[in-house]
């Protein structure tokens, strides 16, 4: 096996040995844990969405996430999230693709990550580009190549700038056809792309270079310079049979004849989109075959020949079926991605709200429960936070050790729980900070069930843990009606923490 498997994985998907690359990958699996096996599970993803199998893909993401979380890389969960996303765009969901992204775009911001927030962001460019969200889409690519231009490696900056200018162009043509901000789009466009041409061929980067200029010519056509378009085209055609680009050959013949039709060469036209239709039927998607064949049916009625241009409609109109029933299938393939996702993620999604070392609740768990709870506040509902903190706890690590330190944060937790109904939360809220929500408690009740509690934590049997350990807490109480919401009833609770750690700590303080 190689000393970095995964990445050996990644060179065989990227030379296009897919199914060399899941054959080791499953292969191999049992003998990775923690954050390798995680990288191994994203490494079988990428080479089945590759293989065009969105859904061993989309479970291959989801275990991966489950790897990542349990070893507590948040890097390596955002980097799942993207992967899962890849997954449900590829089926055509691009509504659920984008809402994974954005709660990749959280742990990427949470993480201050600006490589995988540049990720992140760019798929969602591209997403809401797709869906016609237009502005958000300009947003999000226009932060992702903010973010890479200090240090993103010259491909990434370069597929960036290539998504953007996609986008743009998608706003561009979707603006009413003779107006002059279309116009003035599209023109803008031209300087761009051939800057980018330039900057590719000067890195190296053959392949973004060679779509870089046909994106050139396709904007020279859309603004109906059609000889300068038509010269671009035919040279590109030698560079995407030399790339194996056979789809790209094939849409770059049918915008060939989009040219000569618009120059009324009926014939160059027919020509072009006969060459077009033979490369789309091996390779193309069936959009792209209708759009060339439609072409064919046009000029063959602009030249008089009216059988044939009958003959190229009814293909066109059989195109049309297929693509409704493929058009079915993708909507069935998306569901089943959709409720795939759910169940595998069902276990995720509670983790996402779980301390791991604790087993307590996180603070979005709190976010979560102080949401539902607080609006019924307002109905008489008493709801009580108690905030404690452990005292000296530094001086735990530092005497005895951070694992000491990590079963007295358990212990700890265990105490809390114990105090704690189906109706309550009981929360890590950072460090050596925990949070009891009692729901349904009058604030005297509560007060007592902070007392317990402080005196619970203090008669520990710490010494079991280690020989002269010793544990207390402070404790600070508020009740939400002396709060206008969750974060001054929050507030609240921290000061009156605050004061019990400045009388002495070890202490329960209700006001004040």
């Amino acid at each position: 096996m190689p000393p970095d498997f995964p990445a050996q994985l990644l060179r065989w998907v990227e030379e296009g040995a897919l199914a060399k690359a899941i054959e080791a990958a499953r292969r191999e699996l049992p003998n990775f844990e923690g954050e390798e096996r995680g990288r191994v599970l994203l490494a079988l993803s990428t080479a089945c969405w590759n293989s065009g199998d969105n859904l061993d893909a989309l479970r291959a993401a989801v275990s991966a996430g489950d790897a990542f979380r349990s070893c507590r890389s948040l890097t390596g969960v955002c980097d799942a999230m993207i992967r899962i996303a890849a997954s449900l765009r590829s089926a055509g969901d691009h509504a659920s693709a984008v809402t994974t992204l954005e709660r990749a775009e959280e742990v990427a911001r949470d993480i201050d990550d600006p490589q995988r927030l540049a990720a992140v962001l760019r798929n969602v460019g591209v997403c809401c580009s797709l869906v016609e969200r237009h502005q958000q889409a300009l947003s999000c690519l226009t932060e992702t190549c903010t973010l890479l231009e200090p240090g993103g490696s010259p491909y990434d900056r370069h597929v960036a700038r290539l998504s953007l200018n996609n986008a743009r162009n998608r706003r561009a043509m979707s603006l009413p056809e003779a107006s002059d901000e279309r116009r003035a789009e599209l023109q803008a466009l031209l300087g761009d792309w051939q800057e980018l041409v330039a900057q590719t061929g000067a890195a190296g980067l053959a392949t973004l270079q060679v779509m870089a200029m046909g994106n050139h010519a396709i904007t020279l056509r859309q603004c109906g310079r059609h000889d300068e378009a038509i010269v671009e085209l035919q040279a590109l055609l030698e560079r995407y049979r030399a790339f194996g680009m056979r789809p790209n050959e094939g849409l770059c013949f049918c915008e060939i004849g989009r040219c000569f039709e618009a120059q009324r060469r009926h014939a160059d036209a027919r020509e072009s989109y006969l060459r077009a239709i033979e490369i789309l039927k091996d390779g193309g998607t069936l959009s792209d075959l209708q759009d060339a064949t439609d072409g064919l049916s046009r000029v063959e009625e602009a030249a008089g020949h009216f059988k044939a241009a009958l003959d190229a409609l009814k293909e066109v109109r059989s195109i049309e079926r297929r693509k409704s029933d493929e058009a079915a299938a993708s909507t069935m393939a998306q569901r089943e991605l959709r409720i795939e996702l759910a169940r595998l993620t069902s276990t995720w999604a509670r983790q996402a709200t779980l301390d791991p070392l604790t087993g307590l609740g996180n603070r979005r768990a709190l976010d979560l429960w102080m949401s539902d709870s607080l609006p019924r506040v307002e109905q008489g509902e008493p709801i009580t936070l108690l905030l404690l903190d452990l005292d000296h706890f530094k001086q735990v690590n530092d005497r005895f050790g951070h694992g000491v330190g990590d079963e007295v944060l358990r212990r700890v937790a265990g105490l809390i729980q114990q105090n704690c109904r189906s109706a309550d939360l009981a929360v890590r809220y950072g460090g050596e900070e925990f949070v009891l929500a009692l729901f349904g408690v009058a604030h005297e009740a509560a007060t007592d069930v902070a007392h317990r509690l402080r005196a619970s934590v203090e008669a520990e049997a710490w010494g079991v843990v280690a020989e002269g350990l010793k544990v207390s807490v402070s404790i600070g109480v508020a009740a939400a009606f002396e709060a206008v919401d969750g974060a001054a009833l929050l507030t609240l609770a921290d000061r009156r923490l605050y004061s019990a750690k400045l009388g002495g700590r070890n202490q329960v303080v209700t006001a004040g």
